[in-house]
């Protein structure tokens, strides 16, 4: 019987990535989070802190002062919040116009952009409750002084953040951060999907014959991407149904209603909400489980840069250099197999995954054509070939060598400049 390298998947595991990207793509939630806080704090501030006295010239004692005080803190942080945030989409979405519109995401996606909005609001809303809560309490003509000077003190938190946030947002903004963030968070999902030899362990290939009873699930939900799936809970259901599951849409489709999602071979057919309770469905593509989605990121910066428009081959070299370390990180792994066995080392569960060559088909067709009329990226992609053949198994090279030979027929073709300096291999394009 024939052998196939399968891996165990790991319980609990994709749920909790589940969970985490979905709280990482949320901008509203610790905002949310932040203003239920805000709400109580000023309550119990109003109430309790009455015996707190501060230093008499600091803060407002008459409680119309107090309430002119607050009002003005909670206005001057609406408006500057809507500011603030409107002046920053406009200059980020000129900058995804520049790079790639895909760019957003990693704004979205940054700790310091929650934390500002979240420290924002919750001044907001504090001074506004606090606002209201003045005069109501059992000390009606008292200024509850502690409580106003924890306003006052998230007003100079909120200055902080907001400085940290500029620097954080103008540096995210050049290209050569973009470009980073995106790679090292395409390279955690390549050295997940592409994991070691030891991470996999011999079962017997399942048989998928024809006579085998065999039951086809469709996608019955509204349209939406396929972002990440929970293997460990398709093992389970399919040995409890004791059949073999076979998916038929990679991680990153987007999948439309009544479409094929999966196989079941033997046994009993599970259910499609079963099947669709283990998969990660969102509207847009995310990159946690689809490392090609970080590579398509990659690729797309170098493709924009190297239009007529933008005229920027330095940045598709610096790219490059950032797909050409993807590529090395995985370029002594094995493929996957997307086969995952039960506890009994039975096949249970195959997903059609991506290998070697789909991979560098990715990473350089596009580019070889767009960049094959400059110099510095045609010198660049020769010299990763180079690298990547002499580092690879002699199974991966033909790809390579295929791709080297295209991008050496479209430099003749292009015929921009000396042939000899265009088809030199250079780590560093011209420098």
């Amino acid at each position: 019987m024939t052998t196939v390298r399968a891996r165990v998947p790991v319980p609990g595991g994709a749920r909790r990535a589940h969970v985490r990207e979905r709280r990482r793509e949320s901008l509203w939630f610790w905002p949310a989070v932040a203003a239920v806080a805000a709400w109580v704090a000023g309550d119990i501030a109003a109430r309790y802190l009455h015996s707190f006295t501060l230093h008499q010239g600091l803060f407002p004692t008459d409680l119309d002062d107090a309430r002119t005080l607050l009002a003005t803190i909670a206005a001057a942080l609406l408006t500057f919040t809507g500011v603030v945030f409107s002046i920053t989409l406009v200059a980020l979405q000129m900058a995804s116009t520049q790079y790639s519109p895909r760019l957003i995401r990693t704004f979205v996606r940054k700790p310091v952009t929650k934390l500002a909005l979240s420290i924002f609001i919750a001044t907001f809303v504090y001074s506004l409750t606090l606002l209201a809560r003045l005069g109501t309490t059992a000390r009606v003509h008292t200024v509850p002084q502690g409580a106003v000077g924890l306003a006052y003190l998230l007003v100079m938190a909120s200055v902080i953040v907001f400085v940290v946030f500029v620097h954080a947002t103008v540096r995210s903004m050049r290209v050569t951060y973009v470009i980073e963030s995106v790679f090292r968070e395409t390279l955690q999902a390549f050295e997940s999907l592409f994991a070691l030899a030891d991470a996999y362990r011999d079962a017997t290939e399942p048989e998928l014959g024809l006579e085998q009873p065999t039951t086809n699930i469709t996608f019955d939900r509204t349209d939406a991407a396929l972002d990440g799936i929970d293997t460990y809970s398709l093992v389970g259901l399919a040995q409890r149904r004791a059949c073999v599951l076979v998916l038929r849409a990679p991680v990153g489709t987007y999948l439309h209603r009544g479409e094929l999602l999966a196989t079941a071979f033997g046994g009993s057919p599970p259910e499609t909400a079963e099947v669709l309770r283990a998969l990660d469905c969102l509207a847009v593509r995310t990159l946690y489980q689809d490392p090609r989605y970080g590579l398509r990121q990659l690729v797309d910066i170098a493709s924009k840069a190297l239009s007529p428009a933008i005229n920027d081959p330095t940045t598709a070299v610096q790219s490059l250099d950032r797909i050409h370390g993807l590529l090395r990180a995985i370029a002594d792994r094995p493929d996957p197999t997307g086969c995952f066995v039960d506890g009994a080392g039975a096949v249970r569960l195959v997903v059609p995954v991506p290998g070697w060559d789909r991979i560098v088909e990715l990473a350089f067709t596009e580019v070889c054509v767009y960049g094959a009329g400059a110099p510095q990226v045609s010198r660049k992609l020769f010299a990763i070939f180079e690298d990547l053949i002499a580092c690879v198994a002699p199974e991966r090279r033909p790809i390579i060598e295929t791709q080297r030979a295209w991008l050496q027929e479209e430099v003749v073709r292009h015929h921009v400049v000396p042939l000899d300096r265009a088809l030199s291999p250079d780590p560093m394009g011209l420098g």
